[in-house]
């Protein structure tokens, strides 16, 4: 039986992660990697310890930065991989340009299944979430580093959604609530043990805010 995750902002290949995400991006026993091909590696091990060939993940964006990285991983990584794109991945400029053709061509010769920027996924119990790299923009730009006010546009706007499940924000935060747009759930590899968050524990978890509970 096919089964269904989500993850985010692996960021295969790039070695300052390490350094930006120290205190995360960390082995089964706590112990940083020494290099980025040993982080590639165990990414790579925790994803298909959960993922079987049949099943079906979600990228929501900065796979890698790096097209040959790409090459290089997809291949050992099980199931089918439909990627959200992110503005770390080699594709974001042709999308946000109308170059969706071409992204779309390279993608698919990476090993990815599918390509969006944005997309609608109706979740069992739940309803109609939408998948997208950027988290909803804030009322108070304020809150935003300068670094991030380039991404404005492309962050989603308000749908007939329930959820929105993204990523880019790292270890900031697991989820969030901004006034009149619905909540929020960070899928990033950096806050769930640098694994894929299955459709099961995405459920739970979106149950939890629905009936008012404390979050798993």
């Amino acid at each position: 039986m096919m089964s269904r995750f989500f993850t985010s902002d692996q960021h295969f290949g790039h070695s300052n992660i390490l350094k930006y995400e120290a205190e995360k991006r960390v082995d089964v026993h706590g112990r940083p990697f020494k290099t980025i091909d040993q982080m590639n590696d165990y990414l790579v091990d925790c994803w298909n310890a959960d993922v079987a060939e049949v099943d079906e993940v979600y990228c929501l964006g900065d796979f890698s930065f790096k097209l040959n990285t790409m090459h290089e991983i997809l291949p050992f990584l099980n199931g089918k991989k439909i990627l959200i794109v992110g503005n770390h991945d080699p594709f974001f400029k042709r999308m946000v340009t109308g170059k969706v053709d071409e992204a779309r061509a390279m993608a698919l010769e990476a090993g990815f299944s599918e390509i969006h920027m944005q997309l609608g996924l109706e979740l069992p119990g739940i309803g109609l979430v939408q998948l997208a790299h950027f988290p909803y923009e804030p009322d108070d730009l304020t809150v935003l580093p300068d670094f991030e006010l380039r991404y404005l546009e492309h962050q989603p706007k308000v749908g007939k959604e329930k959820f929105l499940l993204h990523g880019h924000v790292h270890s900031e935060w697991r989820e969030r609530a901004y006034p009149r747009k619905p909540w929020m759930m960070n899928v990033g590899v950096d806050l769930w043990g640098m694994r894929p968050v299955s459709e099961k524990l995405v459920v739970e978890f979106l149950q939890y805010n629905m009936e008012g509970r404390a979050k798993p």
